[in-house]
Order: structure tokens, then C-alpha cells, then sequence
């Protein structure tokens, strides 16, 4: 391309020839990649370890890696406030989590990391059948040459080199429906192989990370201890030294949220409990009360989309009878989040809870237990069910309608009953043919619409819940859009159980009693989201194909009574029975000006 800038003929060749010269053939353009990184030298490239500066999240650090053609990698993040590792020896690996904790890396996790040291070397081109000459892309304003490698999923793997040269210039990947890009740039020769000094990520979030190499060492001898998981200090103190705290009550808010008396650093407050939280978070305003200093940002992926999050570390949480000691949370603004549930949320007690304890939730009970895991047994007449570790959080087999069991979230903070992603919905259908309307949902990143309908029934672990309300989110950045798992379940069904959770041994035991399982879902049957504003009740949103629609509802419209009583009088809890009430209950609503409507509730989706 450059040549057409200095002769008409070139220009004319460059015009007439097809988008993509080396089209459907990787060979060439291969080839000069291959003799561009070093010929024999790259071929002759085993193993390198390579160590650097990295600014990330607002936060400055260190970084080491070593990388084996066999498909071994283990990279250390050091920013400070946060540190990070994760290692892939064979066919295992190991992750060192923000919040300090040592765990198995989930199967998905080792796969990753399998994929990104054997797209260092040069044997993963030797493959033919593996590799697709896809079409020529523009990408920092300069046309590439694009291979895709494929390691036999839907995830994308895509070298973008320089037509001409074979020069790399990066490297593309979807993984999870998450889209990254790798520019490699600063190249030197080690040992006759060019080997790229900075490299700069962008993930599809817009969160960015640098890295600048000082030292690459290309066939360092390599030990097995390189790759050997590291010891950890106990992350909790049970009281007295006992293996369980004993129960120790908990208020199941509005039928859907785990809230248990807490003390973080000497403060006392309340923290609801969150299988689903990849780590402790504070709310802002609570860290702030606390004297915490929080540092960096990075993006918080949620089920609403991508928010900010901060981190603070020298945090302490009590709860009766057992301690988690100079814990690193993230810190995330809940204002908008505590003002949709109902209930201020100072502490969400993530999945560092759950890693290295069991815990037994007796919902029947309201009451819960941790326990060290040698010795435990299990109560009685409780079924087992695998809890499949899935990257971040655990997963659990579930089937829907009588289809196959697939993975969903085990999410003890998701207040619903169901969510089932996209890509899933998509490749089942299950949308079609349908009653339907939408919702707005979500929590960290933001609240956005998203569709509900009512699945017949679905099953685990031989349990059937029949009419469960499901939310169908949108695609687009997000912790509920992606392919390793179909969906998230949450307490409007764990809530119907017994569970007690075995993380390290990745078991779930749970069990029900028939009157548990046959309890109608709540479920809006007016289609009025409804706040209380002062002493008034304030129309935020009326659902597609509802009542309310039907009856010519707005968004903004105030309510001054309902069924007589004064708006002033109402609660949150309050509100809810008014829109969730049994279908065929006739509602009268009247409105700040005197009028009055009636609304009959019934199922609209």
C-alpha cells in the first residue's frame, strides 16, 4: 500500500487486485510471519520468561511470565493494592484471586491460559487444519492480513500481520463473547528471535492495560517449582478454634436477599451474602465512613453492564463467631442498587466467603452456619450436585423445560429466580411463540430493559420448579452475556432449599420438601413499577402487554392512595404485595389530582 503513494501503475495494481491478496490461503503470509519473527530460530523457541513494568485499573506495578510451547504459562501481577497470579501446568492450574486466596483454576481458565503461551511460538502454525485465512481487516488505520487459529470452540483467536512482511501487529480474541485486542509493539532480536518489548490490551469493556518488558529471556532452563502453587495463610478465624460457628440468624429481605449482622472494622453494620461476587465489595459511602482510601479503577463487569470499582485493602469482617482478617475488597458505589432493593447495602460478602469454608444455608430456618471442611459431614437426605467452577464464579447443571442440563451461575446475590443468557436463549429459542414483556434489571453497571417471560419448568438436581419468571438480558458488555455458561439462578429458587456449599470440593448439597417447591413465584401482575417519592407513590415504568399498558398508564404519574390507603402509609414491602397480588384482584389507584382507575391484575407474561 505504501508503494501507491509514489507511482500510478502501483496504485492501479493495488485497486484492481481482490480485498485480501493472500485470500483463503494462510501459507504465504505465514511464512513471511514465520521468517520475520526469526526463521529456524522461532522454530527453535521453547520456552520464555520474560519480566517488566505494568499500568493497569489506574494502578501501577510489576509483572512476570514464563510461557512454554507446550502450552505452560504462569503470570504474576503485582500493582501494589492488588496482586494477582494464575498458572497452567498440563492439564491443571492455579489462581491467586484479588482478595488473596489460593484456588484451582476453573477448566475454562486453564484452557485460556493454554491458548495464550501456545500463540507465543511457532509450532501452533503447523497445523493446517487449525488455521483460516480470514479477511484482510483495518485496524489502527493500516489493512492487515488476518489468520485465525482455532482451537475448536466459538471463542476467536486472530493473528493481524502485515501482508507484505508478516510483520505482527497484534493479536485478536473473543473469549467468553468478550472481545480483547493485543498490540504488540518496541520489537527486538533475543537470540535471533524478534520478541515484542511493550504490548497494549483494550478490552471491550474500554478498559485498558500496558506492559512493558525489560527482560526477555528466550529457552531459560525452567524448573517444576516455576510452576508450583504457592502456600497461603488461613483466610478465616473461627471463634475459639472450633470447625463451626453454630447457626447464626439471617433476614431473608423481601423474600430474595441474604442479609446477616456484620462489624467490618469495628463498625457495626449488615452484609448480604453473595455467591455470585467474584470478591468482597464496599460501597463507597460506607468505605468512606470507614476511613478507607480506596485506589485505582477498573471495570466492574455486572449483570447491568460495566460500571467503576476501586479497591481498599486492611479490611476486617466479623461475623458471629468467625473473622476474615486484612481482606482487599473492591469499593463500588451501591446508591442506586440499595435504592432498587429496598434496603441499604454497606457490604456484599463475595465469593471469598465461600472458597475455603462450607456453608449451610437453612432457608426454612432463616439461620446459617460456616464450617472447616475436615470432618464435615453433611446433614442427612440432602442430594449432591456437582458446583462446577466456571472462571470467576461457581456453576451448576440445570435443565430447563426438559432440555439437557446445562451450567448456570450459582448466585446467592441474584434476588430473581432466573437468568437466561443470550446466547443460550438464542441457539434454544426459547422466546418463541411466547407471552412475554420486558423489566428493567441489572445491578453492578447499571439498571437496563430486558426481556421476562415464564419457563414451564426446570429441574436440579432432580428438583422440579415449575412457572419460573425468567429475565432475558440483552446482548452487549456485561456479566450476563456469555457462552460458558446458559444462564444465573438465583435465591427465588435456591430459596426454596436447603443448600450447603462445598467450594473447594466443588459439591453442593441441597434438599426440599415438596410445599417448598410448589410455592407460586411472586410476580408483577399489574405492570407498574412503583417508588416511593415523600409521602406520594410514583409510576417509574409500565410493562409492554401489561394492564396497566393496556389501560393507557405513563411513566411519572402519581399516585396518591391505593385501595384507600394513603400513599404516606405505604411502604416498599408494601408496594410490592400491590403489584405481585394474586390474578383477578381488582386494584384501585388514585391519583394525586382525585381521579381514580382500577386495574384487574393477571399474568401478563
Amino acid at each position: 500500500m505504501r508503494r501507491a503513494l509514489f507511482a500510478v501503475g502501483a496504485t492501479l495494481i493495488v485497486l484492481l487486485a481482490p480485498a485480501g491478496a493472500y485470500a483463503d490461503d494462510p501459507t504465504g503470509v505465514l511464512e513471511r510471519y514465520r521468517q520475520w519473527r526469526g526463521g529456524d530460530a522461532f522454530e527453535a523457541l521453547v520456552a520464555v520468561r520474560s519480566s517488566g513494568a505494568m499500568t493497569g485499573s489506574g494502578l501501577e506495578g510489576t509483572i512476570e511470565q514464563i510461557a512454554t510451547a507446550a502450552g505452560d504459562l504462569r503470570r504474576d501481577v503485582d500493582l501494589g493494592i492488588i496482586r494477582t497470579a494464575s498458572a497452567r501446568r498440563g492439564p491443571e492450574g492455579w489462581t491467586l484471586t484479588p482478595s488473596g486466596q489460593i484456588e484451582a483454576a476453573a477448566p475454562a481458565s486453564v484452557e485460556d491460559l493454554r491458548r495464550d503461551a501456545l500463540l507465543m511460538f511457532e509450532a501452533i502454525l503447523d497445523d493446517p487444519a487449525r488455521l483460516d485465512r480470514k479477511a484482510d481487516a483495518v485496524r489502527d488505520g493500516r489493512a492487515f492480513a488476518v489468520v485465525g487459529v482455532d482451537f475448536g470452540d466459538q471463542d476467536v483467536h486472530e493473528l493481524y500481520l502485515e501482508p507484505e512482511t508478516g510483520a505482527l501487529h497484534g493479536l485478536r480474541r473473543v473469549r467468553d463473547r468478550r472481545e480483547s485486542f493485543v498490540r504488540f509493539e518496541d520489537w527486538r532480536v533475543v537470540e535471533g528471535v524478534r520478541m515484542p518489548f511493550a504490548e497494549l490490551s483494550v478490552e471491550s469493556t474500554g478498559e485498558e492495560a500496558a506492559v512493558r518488558w525489560t527482560s526477555v529471556e528466550t529457552n531459560p532452563a525452567l524448573t517444576e517449582e516455576a510452576f508450583s502453587r504457592p502456600v497461603r495463610a488461613a483466610a478465616h478465624v473461627i471463634a475459639g478454634g472450633t470447625a463451626s460457628t453454630g447457626f447464626m440468624p439471617f433476614d431473608l429481605f423481601a423474600g430474595s436477599r441474604i442479609y446477616i449482622p456484620a462489624v467490618v472494622n469495628g463498625v457495626e453494620t449488615e452484609a448480604l451474602l453473595d455467591s455470585g461476587a467474584e470478591m468482597t465489595v464496599l460501597d463507597k459511602a460506607f468505605a468512606e465512613r470507614l476511613g478507607l482510601a480506596p485506589r485505582g479503577d477498573v471495570a466492574a463487569v455486572g449483570t447491568g453492564g460495566v460500571g467503576s470499582a476501586q479497591f481498599a485493602s486492611g479490611v476486617t469482617i466479623e461475623l458471629e463467631g468467625i473473622s476474615f482478617a486484612d481482606r482487599t475488597v473492591a469499593v463500588i458505589d451501591f446508591t442506586d442498587i440499595a435504592r432498587a432493593i429496598g434496603r441499604p447495602l454497606p457490604i456484599v460478602l463475595g465469593k471469598d466467603a465461600f472458597n475455603d469454608l462450607i456453608i449451610d444455608i437453612d432457608f426454612p430456618g432463616r439461620r446459617l452456619a460456616f464450617h472447616e471442611r475436615e470432618g464435615f459431614r453433611p446433614p442427612e437426605g440432602l442430594s449432591e450436585l456437582p458446583l462446577v467452577s466456571t472462571g470467576s464464579i461457581r456453576a451448576v447443571p440445570l435443565s430447563v423445560e426438559g432440555r439437557e442440563p446445562v451450567l448456570f451461575d450459582f448466585d446467592t446475590g441474584n434476588g430473581g429466580a432466573l437468568i437466561i443468557y443470550p446466547a443460550y436463549a438464542e441457539a434454544e429459542g426459547l422466546l418463541e411463540d411466547r407471552p412475554q414483556s420486558t423489566v428493567m434489571s441489572g445491578a453492578v453497571g447499571g439498571v437496563r430493559e430486558s426481556g421476562i417471560a415464564t419457563m414451564r419448568s426446570i429441574a436440579l438436581a432432580g428438583f422440579e420448579v415449575r412457572e419460573v419468571p425468567t429475565v432475558f438480558p440483552p446482548a452487549g458488555p456485561s456479566a450476563v452475556d456469555g457462552d460458558r455458561t446458559a444462564g444465573n439462578v438465583g435465591l427465588g429458587v435456591l430459596g426454596r432449599f436447603r443448600l450447603v456449599t462445598d467450594f473447594a470440593g466443588d459439591r453442593l448439597w441441597l434438599g426440599a420438601d415438596s410445599g417448598a417447591l410448589a410455592q407460586p413465584f411472586a410476580r408483577d401482575r399489574l405492570g407498574l413499577s412503583l417508588r416511593k417519592e415523600g409521602a406520594a407513590v410514583v409510576v417509574q415504568r409500565v410493562s409492554p402487554n401489561s394492564p396497566a399498558a393496556e389501560a393507557g398508564w405513563v411513566a411519572g404519574e402519581t399516585i396518591a392512595a391505593i385501595d384507600g390507603v394513603p400513599a404516606a402509609e405505604l411502604d416498599a414491602a408494601a408496594l410490592r404485595m400491590v403489584v405481585t397480588g394474586p390474578a383477578g384482584r381488582t386494584v384501585r389507584l388514585t391519583l394525586e389530582g382525585g381521579e381514580t382507575r382500577v386495574l384487574e391484575s393477571r399474568d401478563f407474561y
